[in-house]
């Protein structure tokens, strides 16, 4: 392999071949050289000054946003890092001779030779245990921490050689080849937040959904017949020593560029640190009151709230993580998914970056709107495999089971989508699954739309973008073990997919296509193996547009999209529409949403009190629509305070597992009053919330000692002014 020779032509100049190689070294039965690493104390997380520009900048052409020339969210805070016991590390990356003994016929990708690749977490592991067993003697991934300490060899720069890593197959100053180049690796930890605190051999957060991937990046744009480059997977930014990648640890593909090396040593005595979740996931309840409550269905009903925090024209990363926002949450949201969680609560979840769409700092935000009351919690990122583009969620709630999919669109060797699964409102999560797919597979893109659905005979159906302008079902017979492409293609891309009243699945919408000029339908009747196209009354949708289609508890298809192509604005000026058909999609009563210009890639769920809850995307603020089918029968005023909707009041007390307190907030008809507090489980106050007349409010942060550290002003979901550092940020 020949990882950063294209983009550092200078790099044999940097590479410090005067280094000397640690004496200390053995070879064992499989022929791997380990290396003793003696104990030692290192800054753990990204280097003190400031990363050389060479490095945060793109490479031909490839656009990807470095937001600082200080690392990544993931790679803070920097603390001391203890190492008290010695350990043995291979001196490379296992080999594919040196794999292949634990496997026979594993043949690896030759562009990655003659170091294995394509491996899972689980394999790595594996071979790990057959190697121990094999030796008598105790075989493991590095710890995270392991890893950096023996990358930086000693060094605080980005790499052992200096600004520019190192020519492959040159050892540092420890006598280890190969952590900057050649393939990514394995280690031991999962991902999780860094702590502030000096930590003595730490072994990493005891869950998570992603293990860390070191000494590389994940996400390519480029194939290999581009001159064998795959971007930005390979440039060096993403194999400094403190860069982290991650990835849930069943990822395997005989393409992705994941190796590992082994340590032989004890694993520390250590307690791994708990999983700090987020706050969506936190004081959920487990019952609801009557989730028939709403609003008369016999009369209209219109409501709209605004779902995410504004700025202003402040930075995110500057203002917006300093007070109170969790670090990786950016300032762009897109592609929605929204789902009605089996206790009431509306849980939704967006593609999330900083500027561009498909950086690979792009993680999922997910937030809550717990049952009764007015207000969306404040997003968080979640779920993120570090270095990957996450994108694309969908919610599917089926009968209590909560599934979540996404893709990533640019992992290098990633499947269609990958998926966990909630049977507790979204509290916990199951550790992602990757499609598992089988038989013949066309050609997609890793973007799964919006509508799963199963037909009578158990067949979970997910549409996932194809090649072009189409739309690809991927299905499942066994519960989601395994995916089969049902082999035909929608007539558009983004198409969302309903059950017909017969069983057929239907299809409507899809950017970029067109029927005679209208918006497509198609129907197939084989289980997505061919597809017959028809013209809606709709006009065409065009980029950054998706409709979502629905079918009611009444028997009713609903339908939500924009009303015209945004860069081909019809009579009536942008805007957007919702509809309902009694026959499935031949005729439509239509209503136009006021005061909306875009709903963009849209996503709608109905709950089990009738009121539809829509979710829109691309438009200024994004915004939650709530209303029934008589609106769209009828029309009417937006009515916030429907008679019959269940609305929170009184206090709401929740603690965590050891009994300290988590939540107070006391709602008065569905709003926040008085004062919010919220508690990490050490009894520490984290922030406080206090709210006023007129929807104005106040949000502080506090250290370890109780002193605040961050003070801003709210009106509603827009942000006033902040205080960071004694300096009012206006």
């Amino acid at each position: 392999m020949k990882h950063f020779w294209i983009f550092l032509p200078v790099i044999a100049a940097l590479a410090l071949a005067g280094w000397s190689v640690a004496a200390d070294t053995e070879v064992n039965s499989i022929g791997v050289t380990l290396v003793r690493i003696a104990p030692g104390s290192f800054e753990m997380g990204v280097d003190s000054l400031p990363l050389p520009k060479a490095l945060t900048a793109g490479a031909n052409g490839v656009v990807y946003d470095r937001t600082s020339d200080g690392g990544d969210y993931d790679e803070t805070p920097v603390h001391q890092v203890t190492l008290t016991q010695p350990f043995r590390m291979g001196a490379t990356e296992i080999t594919i001779e040196q794999f292949r003994k634990f496997r026979q016929g594993f043949t690896g990708d030759p562009y990655y030779a003659p170091y294995a690749s394509g491996i899972s977490w689980d394999d790595a592991a594996a071979f790990c245990k057959w190697l121990s067993e094999k030796e008598g003697k105790t075989y493991r991934l590095p710890t995270e921490a392991e890893w950096e300490y023996a990358a930086r060899a000693g060094t605080r720069t980005p790499f052992s050689s200096g600004a520019m890593p190192p020519a492959p197959e040159t050892a540092n100053a420890w006598g280890l080849k190969n952590l900057h180049t050649n393939v990514a690796e394995w280690v031991l930890d999962w991902h999780g937040r860094y702590p502030a605190a000096a930590q003595t051999d730490p072994v990493g957060p005891a869950s998570g959904i992603a293990r860390v991937v070191r000494g590389g990046g994940l996400d390519y744009r480029q194939a290999k017949t581009d001159g064998g480059r795959h971007l930005p997977a390979e440039l060096p930014y993403f194999a400094r020593s403190a860069n982290r990648a991650g990835v849930a640890p069943g990822f395997a593909s005989a393409t992705h560029p994941i190796g590992f090396r082994v340590v032989q040593a004890e694993l520390p005595k250590t307690k791994p640190l708990p999983l700090q979740r987020p706050f969506f996931q936190l004081a959920v309840k487990q019952d609801a009151p009557n989730l028939k409550a709403g609003p008369d269905p016999a009369k209209a009903y219109y409501h709209t709230r605004p779902m995410f925090p504004n700025l202003g024209a402040r930075d995110m990363r500057e203002v917006g993580w300093r007070i109170g926002f969790a670090p990786g949450l950016g300032v762009a949201y897109h592609n929605s998914a929204v789902q009605v969680a089996t206790n009431g609560d509306l849980i939704a979840a967006y593609y999330n970056t900083s500027k561009y769409e498909d950086d690979p700092e792009q993680t999922i935000l997910t937030m809550r709107l717990r049952y009764g009351a007015e207000d969306w919690d404040m997003p968080e990122p979640w779920p993120d495999f570090p270095d990957a583009d996450d994108a694309a969620p969908v919610f599917w709630n089926e009968r209590g089971k909560m599934w979540f999919f996404w893709g990533a669109a640019r992992l290098l060797g990633g499947p269609p989508f990958q998926f966990m699964t909630s049977t507790d409102n979204g509290a916990t999560w199951s550790v992602p699954t990757f499609a598992n797919l089988q038989g013949p597979v066309g050609k997609y893109t890793p973007q799964p739309i919006n509508s799963v659905v199963r037909d009578k005979d158990g067949v979970i159906y997910l549409a996932v973008d194809g090649a072009g302008s189409t739309t690809v079902l991927f299905a499942s017979r066994d519960e989601g073990k395994s995916w089969y492409d049902t082999g035909g293609r929608t007539a558009g891309r983004h198409t969302t997919v309903a059950l017909g009243k017969d069983g057929a699945l239907l299809g409507f919408g899809g950017k970029n296509s067109n029927i005679e000029g209208f918006m497509p339908k198609v129907v197939s009747r084989d289980g997505g193996k061919t597809y017959t196209a028809s013209k809606t009354p709709f006009q065409p949708l065009g980029s950054g547009q998706r409709p979502s289609i629905l079918r009611l508890a009444s028997g009713r298809l609903f339908f939500v999209a924009d009303l015209f192509d945004k860069k081909k604005l019809g009579p009536k000026g942008a805007g957007a529409f919702v509809a309902l058909s009694e026959d499935d999609g031949e005729t439509w009563k239509t209503r136009q949403l006021p005061n909306i210009v875009t709903v963009g890639y849209t996503t709608a769920t109905q709950a089990p009190n009738g009121v539809i809850h829509i979710v829109t995307s691309k438009n200024e603020p994004p915004v939650h629509i709530e209303l029934n089918e008589t609106w769209i029968a009828q029309g009417g005023p937006e009515d916030p305070e429907a008679t019959g909707q269940f609305r929170l009041n009184g206090k709401q007390a929740f603690a965590y597992e050891n009994r300290q307190k988590l939540w107070d907030v006391t709602y008065e008809r569905g709003r926040k009053t008085g004062v919010e507090t919220f508690w990490s489980d050490d009894g520490r106050k984290r922030w406080e919330r206090a709210y006023s007349a007129g929807g104005e409010w106040t949000w502080k942060l506090f250290d370890a000692a109780g002193k605040v550290t961050a003070e801003s002003r709210w009106k509603g979901k827009n942000l006033i002014d902040a205080n960071t550092e004694g300096a009012l940020s206006k």
